[in-house]
């Protein structure tokens, strides 16, 4: 017998939706609803930092952070020292690491990657950052937001000279994502970002430089290792 256009068909209790079925759908569509929000608070927070970041007056010392000073700050503070020293000016330009092992190597990816543009981390040792060292740097320059978040919490002395590094690279995303994991290539395009980035810093710094900048020359050295 067919059935009336206004009956429901008849399911049976093995194909209707469980509580647990019902609540995975709930849980992963509230999933993807915070992924959004949040997707649209970096944006704004972006935006704000980029907006509202203010250098100090007067920089004497610079300090750059990445969590473990193995990768990011090494390469940093290694270019910065190059710009600084072609100007042969006086700065000290040190770096450290949020959650590190003081004593350790920078990352062979690092020192490979520094070696192909002429820098050397052979010298560098992890530093663990302290307040003492905080106090002493007139500059603070990390890598994302929850560091500067994280310093401001724990260092409340240091609100006012923290800034992204990624706030002066217009092209790229505020924050600089660590390389730490990822393949020699991922290391290359960490430090052109560190380098742009820190040519802006310098310039608005007043650290024009006389020559071109290391990032500038040839890559064609560049090697898969």
């Amino acid at each position: 017998m067919v059935g009336t256009p206004h009956e429901k068909p008849n399911m049976s209790v093995s194909e209707m939706p469980t509580l647990s079925e019902h609540c995975w759908i709930f849980l992963r569509a509230l999933r993807e609803a915070a992924k959004y929000v949040a997707g649209r608070m970096n944006v704004a927070r972006g935006l704000r930092e980029r907006w509202t970041t203010v250098l100090p007056t007067s920089v004497k010392s610079i300090l750059f952070l990445c969590k473990g000073n193995i990768c990011r700050s090494p390469l940093a503070e290694a270019y910065f020292q190059y710009l600084v020293h072609n100007r042969r000016l006086s700065m000290t330009v040190r770096s450290a690491g949020l959650d590190t092992t003081p004593g350790k190597p920078a990352h062979a990816n690092s020192k490979a990657v520094a070696l192909q543009r002429q820098l050397s981390l052979d010298a560098h040792v992890t530093t663990q950052v302290h307040a003492e060292l905080l106090d002493q740097s007139d500059l603070i320059i990390v890598m994302e937001i929850g560091q500067k978040d994280r310093v401001h919490r724990l260092y409340p002395n240091t609100k006012g000279k923290v800034a992204l590094l990624g706030c002066f690279d217009e092209k790229g995303p505020l924050e600089i994502a660590d390389p730490y994991s990822g393949t020699i290539d991922d290391f290359h395009s960490c430090f052109d970002r560190i380098t742009r980035c820190c040519d802006t810093l310098a310039a608005k710094l007043r650290l024009e430089q006389g020559e071109l900048p290391i990032h500038q020359i040839s890559s064609t050295t560049k090697s898969k290792l």
